[in-house]
């Protein structure tokens, strides 16, 4: 298997979306994608593209995949601590059956693949670097295979401690794993790239909205918007589902910009 610019992806990626009508949007992934953080049914972040809340969120009133894409089917499958493994071995096998009709996929998984790395039994260093990047490439290869037309959007993991690695559980070494926990993110945004697949930047997106938000000394510190997006340490709280979606969103209009 290549993996680097000689790959070639799926082929929707090549040709307009403005010219195509979506027929159907498939959620994979871990809880950052899920509703039962965020607030309950319709709150997540794949639930939040496919169907806005317009009377919480009126910036996104009409952005949304309902909205422009009438009668598109939604296939939610993102699941609660959701590793490559449970993405491979349950969630793809619960995909609608394959063709080439445009696709929408989302995908984010790798931050319980690291914290799994970190903990008792785990094997932190390149065997975790170099699992994670065969399980994703096997993903991927996947989607391509059963979406030719798909457009997929793929996050980045985010660092819930704004750059410090204090991670409050006991049952992982977060300092320990600090380095690898980049290699994961340079792995998605490598081999997603290679793929054809369209990076939204979560990492970069959330830092300055972990356990340091209020801390002005954090070099993330946001003064405009010191908000916190977490709940439980690791998980969005609906602020954080709203701004992946928001992600999602940015990333679909981009990829519609560049194949004009």
């Amino acid at each position: 298997m290549v993996i680097g610019p000689l790959i070639v992806g799926c082929s929707f990626n090549r040709i307009s979306q403005r010219q195509l009508s979506y027929e159907r949007y498939v959620g994979l992934g871990d809880s950052i994608s899920i509703d039962e953080y965020a607030g309950g049914l319709g709150w997540g972040a794949i639930s939040l593209f496919h169907r806005n809340k317009d009377e919480v969120y009126p910036e996104f009133e009409g952005k949304d995949l309902r909205s422009i894409y009438p009668g598109i089917d939604f296939h939610y499958l993102a699941s609660d601590g959701a590793t490559c493994s449970t993405v491979l071995d349950e969630q793809l096998p619960a995909l609608p059956p394959g063709d080439n009709n445009p696709t929408i996929i989302t995908l984010t998984v790798g931050g319980h693949d690291f914290l799994t790395a970190l903990g008792p039994g785990g094997r932190i260093g390149r065997g975790a670097i170099d699992d994670f990047r065969s399980n994703l490439v096997e993903i991927l290869e996947t989607l391509c295979g059963h979406f030719p037309n798909g457009f997929i959007i793929l996050g980045t993991i985010y660092d819930p401690t704004d750059g410090v690695g204090d991670l409050a559980m006991p049952e992982v070494d977060v300092q320990e794993g600090y380095v690898v926990f980049h290699d994961f993110n340079r792995a998605i945004r490598n081999i997603g790239e290679s793929y054809g697949a369209h990076v939204a930047d979560i990492y970069s997106h959330f830092l300055g909205h972990g356990s340091h938000h209020g801390d002005p000394n954090n070099p993330h510190y946001r003064p405009e918007d010191p908000t916190y997006w977490y709940v439980q340490q690791i998980e969005p709280n609906a602020r954080g589902a709203h701004e992946v979606r928001r992600l999602f969103w940015e990333a679909l209009d981009k990829g519609a910009r560049k194949s004009e």
